[in-house]
C-alpha cells in the first residue's frame, strides 16, 4: 500500500495532524539496557555475596522498579505543583527501591551509586527512532516533552542524532508530566497553535496517573479516556518491548496503535514516503 492510500486509510480524528509531540525516555529511546547493563556491572564487581548471587533477571526486574519509583514521585511532585532536581528524583527513587530489595547503603558506596546515576543519561536510541523522526519532520512539526533536564536531554540527542525540531523539557515548564502544563506548553509553543496535535506516548504504569481527582483534558488524554474532540489532541501509542509489559492495553483507548516498526512505521502509516 502506497503511503497516500496508508493516509486516506487513517481515522478522520488523525489527518488534520499537523504536529507529533514524543515522550523521550521509553518511547524514543531504550532506558532499560542502559540501566540493567549499569547494575548487573557493578553486581558482577561487588565484594557483597548476596548481589553477586543474583540473577540478570533481578537486575532487569531491579530497573523496572526504579523507573516506577520515578515515575510516583514526579506525580507527586507535579500533583502539589512542586520541583526537585531531576538528579535528586533519580538518587531518592534509587535509595528507595535499594531499600525495598535489601540493598544497604554500605553495599553501594558513593562512586557506584553515581555511576547508577550517570546511566540513564547513557540511553541509546532505538534503532528506528532517528529514520522515523527524520521522515515524520518532513509532514510535521515534531517536539521532544521530557520529564528531564533540558542539558541531560539535548546531550542524549546529540548523542544519538535525534532531529526534533525543538525539545521542551520540565525544568523549562516547571512541573512534571502529567500536570497538564507540560502538555499545554507543548501545543502553545508549536507553530501553528490552536490548531490540532497529537501525542505518541505510551501508557505508563497506571500508578503514575495516581491521585489527579480533578482531571484537565490533557491529563485525561494520557489516561487514555474518551476526549472526543476536546482541544484537538489525539493519542497513537507506539509499542516497546521495555514498557508496559504487564498492562492490558485493551482498557485503553488510542486513536492508532504502531505494534512494530516504531517511529519508522509510524511515518509509514501517516503518509510519509518511507
Amino acid at each position: 500500500m502506497t503511503s497516500a492510500l496508508l493516509h486516506d486509510s487513517l481515522p478522520p480524528e488523525l489527518k488534520p495532524v499537523r504536529g507529533l509531540v514524543f515522550d523521550l525516555i521509553g518511547t524514543c529511546t531504550n532506558w532499560h539496557a542502559a540501566v540493567s547493563a549499569c547494575l548487573k556491572a557493578h553486581a558482577q564487581r561487588s565484594e557483597d555475596q548476596q548481589i553477586q548471587s543474583r540473577s540478570p533477571q533481578d537486575w532487569d526486574h531491579f530497573a523496572h522498579l526504579w523507573r516506577s519509583a520515578f515515575f510516583k514521585l514526579v506525580a507527586k511532585l507535579a500533583e502539589k505543583d512542586e520541583m526537585m532536581d531531576i538528579g535528586q528524583v533519580y538518587r531518592e527513587t534509587l535509595t528507595e527501591v535499594m531499600k525495598e530489595t535489601g540493598i544497604d547503603q554500605g553495599d553501594w558506596d558513593e562512586s557506584i551509586q553515581q555511576d547508577l546515576l550517570k546511566s540513564w543519561q547513557a540511553v541509546d536510541a532505538w534503532g528506528d527512532t532517528a529514520a522515523g523522526l527524520r521522515l515524520l519532520r518532513e509532514k510535521y512539526t515534531v517536539i521532544g516533552l521530557s520529564n528531564g533536564a533540558l542539558t541531560t536531554t539535548i546531550a542524549i540527542n546529540k548523542r544519538n542524532d535525534l532531529p526534533y525540531d525543538a525539545l521542551l523539557s520540565s525544568d523549562m515548564i516547571g512541573t512534571y508530566k502529567p500536570n497538564a502544563r507540560m502538555y499545554q506548553s507543548a501545543i502553545e509553543n508549536l507553530p501553528w497553535w490552536p490548531l490540532t496535535l497529537m501525542i505518541p506516548k505510551p501508557q505508563q504504569n497506571s500508578e503514575y496517573y495516581v491521585n489527579f481527582p480533578q482531571l484537565s483534558c490533557f491529563e485525561r488524554l494520557l489516561m487514555n479516556c474518551d476526549l472526543g474532540d476536546i482541544s484537538g489532541m489525539r493519542t497513537i501509542y507506539i509499542k516497546r518491548a521495555t514498557e508496559d509489559i504487564d498492562e492490558d492495553l485493551s482498557k485503553y483507548k488510542f486513536d492508532l496503535i504502531i505494534s512494530e516498526g516504531g517511529l519508522v512505521e509510524l511515518a509509514r502509516r501517516l503518509g510519509c514516503d518511507v
